[in-house]
């Protein structure tokens, strides 16, 4: 699969999401990590795990995992397509992904893709089935 690039709306956003998840000590974010899903490498904007503590000093870092994150997301920048991210939110899924996150910088709101349901946050504070929430307010700030 292509990478793409950000943009200036794709960033401002990664990290307003990124500094809302911080704040949940019992998850770890980590931007465009490479995992490995059927020998193939993806790299979602950003993935979210069960919090480890991570030996900077005495441990090699790792390049690419094949542990699944609990929740990857997406976000909407000019140079993909709806269908793109809506196709690869399912694929996600299908590989054991619980919960996706499709952001839309354009409209600020989120698409929640589960094997359950898809649901569209549109305002107040987004909590999946994995427990990891934000605050859209604060996700989609000027």
């Amino acid at each position: 699969m292509a990478l793409t690039s950000s943009s200036l709306y794709h960033s401002a956003i990664a990290i307003n999401i990124g500094g809302e998840l911080v704040k949940q000590k019992e998850f770890r974010a980590h931007s465009e990590l490479t995992v490995v899903i059927d020998g193939a490498d993806y790299q979602p904007d950003l993935s979210v795990y069960k919090r480890k503590i991570l030996h900077f000093i005495s441990e090699q870092d790792e390049p690419k995992t094949e542990e699944l994150p609990l929740l990857a997301i997406e976000i909407v920048s000019p140079s993909q397509t709806m269908n793109e991210l809506i196709k690869k939110a399912e694929f996600y899924v299908g590989s054991g992904v619980p919960s996706v996150w499709i952001v839309h910088p354009q409209t600020h709101s989120i698409t929640v893709k589960s094997q359950v349901e898809t649901k569209i946050y549109h305002e107040g504070v987004l909590e999946d089935m994995t427990g990891i929430k934000v605050d859209l307010g604060v996700v989609f700030e000027d």
